[in-house]
């Protein structure tokens, strides 16, 4: 089988969407020995998926193309022509956004979340027409969705109306090589020498994206938990600028706590596994994930964690990690000094990584391998 596959979402490897993709590719890499790939992607992103697979072949386009609405229109009138000229069996597309009207061949989509029909401000008003108004009308053409969470699939059930039986959920994994425990002093001195970072602190891994990430409400409980027990404790926002950063940047440097938050701007991937390792608590308070990677990678890393009871993270969580409301600023400053309180212990510690363990790329992507080969089959 032939399978193309829409690559052009990495925007440099900076996003959770991107993680998948690439985690997702090296593994297909590695177990897929009958498929040959066709993987569509932008020149400045083509380092990110590794070379030297000869199944493997890349369609590089350029970069001007990867710009939302070039890459959008390109998908609508350039990939069905390109499907069938290279013989595509089907075309796997990870962003729903990019799904086209006209296809040239079978269509395989993964919806990560349908966020933008929960939440008014997401983006700005012409993106929310698009994903609101257009948005379900392609998701409906796919011939197949895969889905990272059962809540998502529901979504996808209730509000577009997609057949459940034409839907997959199949967990992402985590990259066990790059999340694991890291030693405390190695910690402590790449936090110090490249941070500046000494004291306790709680950390947030995220891109800085206001209101949909949460960070004014998380910066706002801070204020109480620091009101209630002053300490050297830092809150450390691990993540590059994203949508309405600035308004997060700006009530921070006002806030009371101001020199006790501190902003990383983007990191690399080597380094966030010390701050999963080295943190009191990592605090996941997002409004609205399709997954939630962080709340695994941290766990995989032995950290403390505590997250939101909304959307899949209650459902990643399970009954491991305790929750909170994200719209209440005194739920999630208790959370955070209950997790204080509590601390770590060998047995958390164990429990984390042993549930973390459990979600394995490897096993994704053969999933994601049967899915191809349903839908050929269907055909």
């Amino acid at each position: 089988m032939k399978v193309g596959f829409s690559a052009c979402v990495l925007q440099g490897g900076r996003t959770g969407v991107a993680s998948y993709v690439v985690n997702l590719l090296q593994t297909l890499q590695e177990v897929d020995t009958q498929n040959s790939y066709d993987l569509v992607l932008p020149n400045a992103d083509q380092n990110l998926i590794r070379d030297g697979y000869p199944r493997f072949h890349k369609t590089i386009i350029s970069d001007a193309l990867s710009k939302p609405v070039q890459n959008i229109l390109w998908h609508n009138l350039a990939l069905p022509g390109l499907a069938r000229r290279k013989g595509y069996d089907l075309v796997h597309i990870p962003s729903y956004r990019r799904l086209p009207f006209i296809k040239g061949t079978q269509v395989v989509a993964t919806v990560h979340d349908l966020a933008t029909l929960h939440m008014d401000n997401k983006y700005d008003a012409a993106r929310m027409f698009f994903n609101r108004r257009i948005v379900p009308s392609l998701i409906r053409r796919a011939d197949h969705v895969i889905t990272v969470s059962h809540f998502t699939a529901a979504d996808l059930v209730n509000l577009i109306g997609y057949p459940k039986e034409r839907i997959s959920v199949i967990y992402s994994g985590i990259n066990s090589l790059a999340y694991r425990p890291v030693p405390l002093v190695e910690c402590r001195q790449l936090l110090k020498t490249k941070y500046g970072l000494e004291s306790p602190f709680l950390v947030y891994v995220s891109r800085v994206e206001h209101p949909a990430k949460n960070h004014l409400r998380l910066i706002q409980a801070f204020e109480q938990l620091k009101a209630r027990q002053p300490s050297e404790l830092k809150l450390v926002l691990v993540g590059a600028d994203w949508n309405g950063a600035d308004v997060v940047k700006e009530y921070a440097a006002r806030s009371p706590v101001a020199k006790d938050v501190i902003f990383t701007g983007f990191t690399p991937l080597a380094d966030i596994p010390a701050f999963y390792s080295a943190c009191e608590v990592m605090v996941y308070p997002s409004l609205f994930e399709g997954f939630g990677f962080p709340i695994i990678e941290a766990m995989s890393c032995g950290a403390s964690v505590i997250c939101s009871n909304t959307s899949s993270m209650k459902e990643i969580a399970t009954d491991w990690v305790p929750t909170f409301d994200p719209l209440d600023r005194e739920a999630i400053a208790s959370a955070m000094q209950a997790a204080l309180r509590a601390g770590k212990s060998a047995d958390l510690t164990a429990r984390s990584l042993n549930y973390a363990s459990t979600f394995k790329w490897e096993e994704t992507a053969k999933q994601v391998m049967a899915v191809y080969q349903s839908v050929k089959e269907r055909r």
